[in-house]
């Protein structure tokens, strides 16, 4: 038998915000189902998630219903769980509607018994487990499976107990097992428990293909007598999944491929991947001075496609206008993340190198942590923080104000030079207050914001 393994297809995705991009994920589908029915596979799995939002708009429904009818047209039945993207806790969702409109056979546990040309059904204890089944040239498949559940209700029934293989057979989820991801991803530590569900023994024994989704990385392994693969998501879906990361080693840029897109073909139980060309995605890191990250960037941006999406990922120490970066990059879109990566000298009196609060102002640190993970955006926020009402107060009293490096984005000025500019300032920007006899005079500090068009580095004090 042959048959297609398809998973995460998130149609109705706007990734970004971008309406253009919810047409691209539905592309990839068509072209996916359009490549299985060329291979002329007898039945197509959907492993979850082919809509992004449980409840899919009129437009995605229809891009839905188009697609899945061109399996339909050659007879090729498809068999379809819910993701944690699509799945709902209401008796009917989207996936119901399309299964009336016989596109799709929905598997997993259901309230109601369902027999049809291509489903069965099993009472048990939590409901009727409804089966897909498809036979050819005197031999049939059983194709077993349910919707993404979450890791509470796994461990009190863990699939283990729920299916067993009867001939052959497929088991099909849409969950994260941790021994694999761990080998995708890495050791996760246990802040990260959201990325899985299951442990590889909760999986049960017998299974011909465990066809699984969730996972947004191709990979394929072995599992008991069968073969155990996550397809992957058809599109990209962040800059961690990207298709080439360059990676500044302090000399040059060195590539790192990524991932592939695409599905599984599937013939007498052997997977081959089948690739699709998506939009690229683009991840370049670089820790550099402005003089050194403009040079570079313009000798790589000659390898960069102008469809890709580009994250530029920026470490520095003292920071400088990205601007004039992303000129120099001709990509369809960039987003900007800059890290401040200042490296605190000296230490105290008891060896320890200090705290940033004992190296910054509050105002400081407030900038440092809405520049640090955000795009260039953020600066209007930095803008509102220094320009804002309440500055006063964001800075600390006078008294316990701690003494700045000669280095910080604000720097402290001369007690002289204060007294200068004070007295060479016209009186119609200064904002005086003349106490009365009985009051005490205090000082009170006049903030004057910047002119139209101003350098707000500049301002500050100076960032170069």
């Amino acid at each position: 038998m042959k048959f297609a393994h398809i998973a995460d297809v998130h149609l109705g995705f706007e990734q970004y915000r971008l309406p253009y991009r919810a047409d691209e994920f539905a592309e990839a589908f068509r072209r996916a189902i359009e490549i299985a029915v060329k291979e002329r596979v007898d039945f197509i799995l959907i492993a979850g998630d082919l809509f992004h939002s449980s409840r899919p708009s009129p437009e995605t429904l229809k891009q839905a219903m188009e697609i899945l009818s061109l399996p339909k047209e050659r007879g090729i039945p498809v068999f379809a769980i819910e993701g944690n993207h699509d799945r709902t806790q209401r008796r009917v969702s989207a996936y119901h509607l399309l299964e009336k409109l016989d596109l799709l056979y929905l598997v997993g546990l259901r309230e109601e018994r369902v027999e049809s040309e291509h489903q069965t059904s099993e009472k048990t204890e939590r409901g009727w487990l409804v089966k897909g089944v498809f036979e050819k040239g005197g031999k049939s498949v059983e194709i077993h499976g349910m919707k993404y559940m979450s890791a509470a209700w796994l461990e009190k029934n863990p699939p283990r107990e729920i299916f067993r293989p009867e001939g052959d057979s497929i088991l099909m989820l849409h969950q994260g097992i941790r021994e694999l991801v761990e080998e995708m991803m890495g050791k996760l530590p246990e802040s990260q428990r959201d990325y899985y569900e299951l442990r590889l023994g909760d999986l049960p024994k017998g299974y011909l293909y465990y066809a699984l989704g969730h996972i947004h990385r191709a990979f394929l392994t072995s599992y008991d007598i069968g073969k155990l693969a996550y397809p992957g998501s058809l599109q990209r879906w962040d800059f961690g999944d990207y298709e080439i990361r360059y990676r500044w080693d302090g000399r040059a840029f060195k590539p790192i491929a990524g991932n592939p897109k695409g599905f599984y073909i599937v013939e007498d139980w052997e997977p081959r991947f089948v690739e699709l060309k998506v939009r690229p995605f683009v991840d370049i890191n670089i820790k550099a001075d402005e003089e050194t990250a403009k040079r570079e960037l313009k000798r790589l941006s000659t390898k960069i496609p102008e469809e890709a999406f580009v994250r530029l990922d920026i470490r520095w120490e003292r920071p400088y206008d990205v601007s004039k970066l992303t000129e120099l990059i001709k990509a369809r879109y960039i987003y900007v993340r800059t890290r401040f990566e200042r490296k605190l000298t000296g230490r105290t009196p008891s060896g320890e190198v200090p705290k940033p609060e004992e190296y910054f102002l509050p105002v400081e640190l407030k900038a440092i942590e809405l520049t640090g993970e955000k795009n260039i955006e953020s600066i209007d926020d930095v803008v509102k923080l220094f320009l804002g009402e309440g500055w006063d107060e964001r800075l600390p009293k006078k008294a316990e104000k701690p003494e700045m490096k000669e280095d910080s984005p604000v720097k402290k000025e001369d007690a002289n030079l204060k007294k200068e500019k004070k007295d060479k300032t016209p009186k119609k920007d200064v904002e005086k207050k003349r106490p009365k006899s009985s009051e005490k005079s205090s000082e009170r500090k006049v903030i004057k914001r910047p002119s139209k068009g101003s350098n707000l580095l500049d301002w500050l004090g100076g960032g170069r």
